[in-house]
Formats: structure tokens, C-alpha cells, sequence
């Protein structure tokens, strides 16, 4: 989850020559993946597990194929030199695909560089033997549409407005229909994520051991908002989001969020603020808060750091943990801070 770029076009052509040369199977998902089409390319087991599922069985067909039972529908009519093989999407491909499939944006062109950002972009499943199936060619190439996440059981695609200044919104897309549902969310994100008509500047952070993936909500400056969870179809809020609006509201931020360590593996979080004199721009105070992720528990902690405006090495939202403990950057000096158990700090 959370896997999508808005950085850069992916060179389409080369994609092509890379896919011919490499052939079906691994090869082409191996290809897809290098220029950002697919997440990383797996390994280990994990590789082997796919290839099998996915490799051709004694029909010369791929195993989903085969299982599912039915022809490969005719490719789609290339809508130019630099559009990549493409298969007509069938109603029974909804029926067969699950979570060894992938959803993801083809961008093509280069646009206006005003109006339109890209000349063509599409949306596509991918299936296990890297088969690209169009959903739709038709996304609006006025933003660089990326894909947040994807439910493989309902064929929902969360999709990003991306490229443009402000919030990047995320719209929840039914992709059998073509419906797009703005509002998706349904409230439980952060107030300071509404834009007119939905939200924006949301991503997957990770899935959580007890199967609920989260989600967190950031501001223009990459200072978290708050987080939320996606259990199913439904979305669930957080109340730590109120104490990080407080703590902004307080002075703790230059933005609409605190930095933040967020850990969906060990369901735990920490979030940080400081407060500047106006005058002289030195820290005066600062705030540590503790979230339980698996009960939603969370509270201001007293702790004393090694240096004023400590914060995270990796960005202010990409904090990451070792161990029981937190990596920031205090002064320059990268230490491991315990703001649960309250041991000292810790260079790393």
C-alpha cells in the first residue's frame, strides 16, 4: 500500500522496448516495476510464491487464467506509439482478481506543461502475469493522478490529484462504474485535510498486526495531522487528531500538524511540536505526545531531550523507531529517545 510517485512521467517508450525485450512473465513484472509502474519487485519467497501463482500451467495459459477459466479479451487499439500493451476489460476480470493483482497510473506525454500535465493517462489492473487490463483512458490530465490504495474485494481505487499546489485530493473511484465519491471518507479525517468537497494530502502508512491498515493525513509542510484507520469498507477516526490540533492551535507548529514517528508494526506513535518565542525564534517549550494504536490511547509525556527541537531524521512525518525507542535528530546528533518507558537518551 502506498506506493505511488507524483514526481516524474515514466518514459512510456522505453517501457515498451524493456517489455518486448523481457517477454511475458517475471520479466515483464520485473521491467514494471523498475520504472515505477508496480511496487519493488518482490523477493525471496515471496517472488517464488508469484511466480508460481501466476507462471503458465500446461495449457499455456497463466494459472489465474486458466482458473478463472476463460480466453484473454483482445488488447485495446494502441492510442499511440508510446502506449503499452493493453487488454479490453472484461466483467469476469472483476470476478478473479485479488490481492496478487495491482492497480496503478500510465502516464503518457508530456502535456502543455500549463493546462495539462500529461497528454493521456491511464488507469490499469495489473494481473499476477503482468497483463495490463484498461480500466479507464480517460483520467483528467490537468493533475498527475496517482493511486493511494486499492481494495481488490470491492474494486475501489483511492486516487490522488496530484502536481498542483495545495492539498492534493483523494477520491474514492468505483472502478467497475466509473463513480467517484469525493466525500468517501465520511468525516473521520482531520478538519485541516477538508478541501471543497472532500480531502486531501491522506496516505497508507501500513498495515497494522491487527488487520486495520492506517492511514495519516498531513499539511502542505509534510507535519502530520493525524492519523485514521481503514477496517473493511469502513473508516474509523482518531482522537489523537483533536490533541494535535490543540497542540497547533497552542503554538507547537509552524503548520497544521507536529512531527511525527508513527510505527503500524508496533501500533504505537509519538508526536512533537515546539514553541518559539516571536521575538527571537528560540524554543521556549515543547510537547511530546504518546498514541497507543491499538486502543487509540494517547497523552501528553513530560521528557526531557538532549537538545531543544529534537525531530525526526527521515522528515516530519517519516519519523521511524528502533526497538522501544524513536531516531531523531537533536542538535545534530542522531540519538534514541524512550518516551514510553522514560530511560535516557541514547546516541545512536
Amino acid at each position: 500500500m502506498g506506493w505511488h510517485d507524483d514526481a516524474g512521467r515514466v518514459p512510456v517508450g522505453a517501457i515498451i522496448t524493456v517489455l518486448i525485450l523481457a517477454g511475458a512473465g517475471y520479466g515483464a513484472y520485473w521491467a514494471l516495476s523498475e520504472f515505477g509502474f508496480l511496487p519493488s519487485a518482490l523477493d525471496g519467497a515471496d517472488a517464488v510464491a508469484t511466480q508460481e501463482a501466476a507462471g503458465p500451467a500446461t495449457s499455456g495459459k497463466p494459472a489465474w487464467l486458466e482458473a478463472a477459466g476463460e480466453d484473454m479479451p483482445p488488447l485495446v487499439e494502441p492510442a499511440s506509439e508510446e502506449s503499452p500493451p493493453m487488454h479490453e476489460m472484461a466483467d469476469w476480470v472483476w470476478d478473479v482478481n485479488d490481492d496478487s493483482w495491482n492497480v496503478t497510473v500510465i502516464r503518457e506525454g508530456e502535456g502543455d506543461g500549463d493546462a495539462s500535465l500529461s497528454d493521456r493517462q491511464s488507469l490499469v489492473l495489473v494481473s499476477p502475469s503482468s497483463d495490463l487490463f484498461l480500466v479507464t483512458d480517460e483520467l483528467r490530465n490537468d493533475y498527475r493522478m496517482s493511486v493511494v490504495d486499492w481494495d481488490p474485494v470491492t474494486d475501489v481505487a483511492w486516487m490522488r490529484r496530484g502536481g498542483r499546489p495545495g492539498l492534493a485530493q483523494v477520491t474514492a473511484l468505483s472502478m467497475p462504474t466509473g463513480e467517484a465519491d469525493a466525500a468517501w471518507a465520511g468525516g473521520v479525517v482531520p478538519d485541516a485535510n477538508e478541501v471543497d468537497g472532500g480531502v486531501g494530502n491522506v496516505e497508507v502508512i501500513g498495515t497494522q498486526p491487527d488487520g486495520l491498515d492506517l492511514w495519516g493525513a498531513y499539511d502542505e509542510g509534510g507535519y502530520s495531522t493525524g492519523v485514521f484507520w481503514r477496517d473493511g469498507e469502513e473508516f474509523v477516526d482518531s482522537l489523537v487528531d483533536e490533541r494535535i490540533a490543540t497542540a497547533v492551535g497552542q503554538g507547537f507548529s509552524p503548520g497544521q500538524g507536529l512531527e511525527a514517528w508513527i510505527d503500524p508494526e508496533g501500533m504505537r506513535a509519538v508526536y512533537h511540536g515546539v514553541y518559539r518565542d516571536p521575538s527571537t525564534d528560540r524554543i521556549e517549550d515543547e510537547i511530546w505526545i504518546v498514541h497507543n494504536l491499538e486502543s487509540d490511547a494517547n497523552d501528553d509525556v513530560p521528557f526531557d531531550p538532549p537538545s531543544p527541537g529534537c525531530k525526526p531524521v527521515e522528515g516530519p512525518r517519516k519519523g521511524t523507531f528502533e526497538a522501544d525507542r524513536i531516531v531523531a535528530d537533536c542538535g545534530g546528533t542522531e540519538y534514541l529517545l524512550d518516551l514510553f518507558d522514560g530511560q535516557p537518551a541514547q546516541r545512536r
